[in-house]
């Protein structure tokens, strides 16, 4: 395997060479790379998301970041050559996060941010935004890939990882530094196993054409679904991601209603006015106001009782709408997704409106 090395150049032509040292590999560079973590992802760009998270299999995965397309970058650092286990360590985080939610991810990032910033923190659409310059896409968390960062690899630790990619595709790579000293100076250097290819990903983030069609998820339970059909709204609530999304919505514009929890579609409306908080939110029963909290069985959170994941309705005039809920509209290639609102980019979002 190829190695770097580092020369000072001396009196014009004299090579001196820099001997790698030793360094506090883990938690040092640990540190250097959240500080950075273009000194890994270059040409591609990377951001970081989640530091030391604990999973679901008592392991704890020690940088998690996220690319443009939404991929999610599982690292595992490793000082230990003899460490034969890392790949396997390394596959099993992996089945880990690949069952992670949006909601899941969002999470993990608020903690990490947190813990960072002492308390405050992005959410995870906006530092999204900020890092990339780009709106974080519909789906995220749909690919993902594995890098061990280690100083040394145990040979059959590398036959492993090469096997897997070669053989059978799998995101799984190793990346080496070393650690120079000269006087004061400190330096890295960097080498993959197998150099990674840009080409796909550089292809996915580029920008995409938004149809002009709203996507809306009404994921509550179906009392609450058949009263928005009925009277004409939409509901989210349960966090500041869900609940933010429904100000993407404006008087006039065209909204399509997935149900949610595979449910399918139950109509397209065109909004009438912006979200309120449900403590204000009035309904007509035939000629009658009455509280969006007396038709539905459900209990729907106010801001009086919970500010940060109160419940907020949009009201909507139904251009069509399926019968009841049971009559859903749902066909393979259709798309769907976690977000409360979204101005999907997606061919599938396409297909769905045309269809």
């Amino acid at each position: 395997l190829f190695r770097s090395g580092i020369w000072r150049i001396n009196d014009n032509t004299k090579p001196i060479r820099i001997i790698p040292t030793a360094m506090d590999f883990e938690k040092r560079l640990e540190d250097i790379l959240e500080e950075d973590i273009s000194i890994i992802s270059e040409p591609r760009k990377w951001m970081i998301i989640g530091r030391q998270v604990q999973t679901a299999y008592s392991g704890r995965i020690d940088l998690l970041a996220i690319d443009q397309s939404g991929a999610i970058i599982i690292l595992e650092l490793k000082k230990d050559k003899s460490d034969r286990e890392v790949v396997s360590q390394v596959l099993d985080y992996a089945a880990w996060v690949k069952e992670l939610a949006y909601e899941d991810l969002a999470t993990i990032f608020s903690n990490y941010e947190e813990q960072k910033k002492n308390g405050t923190s992005n959410p995870l659409e906006t530092a999204f935004r900020d890092s990339f310059g780009i709106e974080i896409p519909e789906e995220i968390n749909t690919n993902h890939e594995m890098v061990i960062v280690a100083s040394e690899l145990h040979p059959e630790s590398e036959r492993v990882v090469r096997y897997l990619q070669k053989n059978y595709g799998v995101p799984v790579n190793a990346v080496f530094f070393s650690f120079f000293k000269d006087g004061d100076a400190e330096y890295l250097s960097r080498s993959w196993l197998v150099e990674p290819s840009v080409g796909e990903e550089l292809d996915q983030v580029k920008p995409k054409r938004w149809n002009g069609e709203y996507y809306a998820s009404f994921g509550y339970q179906q009392d609450v679904v058949e009263a928005g059909m009925k009277y004409g709204f939409l509901v989210a609530g349960g966090g500041d991601w869900y609940a933010r999304s429904l100000d993407m919505l404006n008087p006039g514009d065209r909204v399509w209603v997935h149900m949610g929890s595979g449910k399918g579609f139950c109509g397209v409306a065109t909004v009438v006015e912006p979200r309120q908080p449900v403590d204000d939110f009035m309904v007509d029963d035939n000629g009658t106001q009455k509280s969006v909290l007396n038709v539905v069985q459900t209990r729907l959170l106010t801001i009086r009782e919970n500010p940060d994941k109160a419940d907020y309705a949009v009201r909507l005039k139904w251009i069509k709408k399926v019968p009841s809920y049971k009559d859903g509209i749902w066909e393979k290639g259709f798309l769907a997704n976690q977000n409360s609102v979204a101005r999907p980019t997606s061919p599938k979002w396409d297909y769905t409106v045309e269809r």
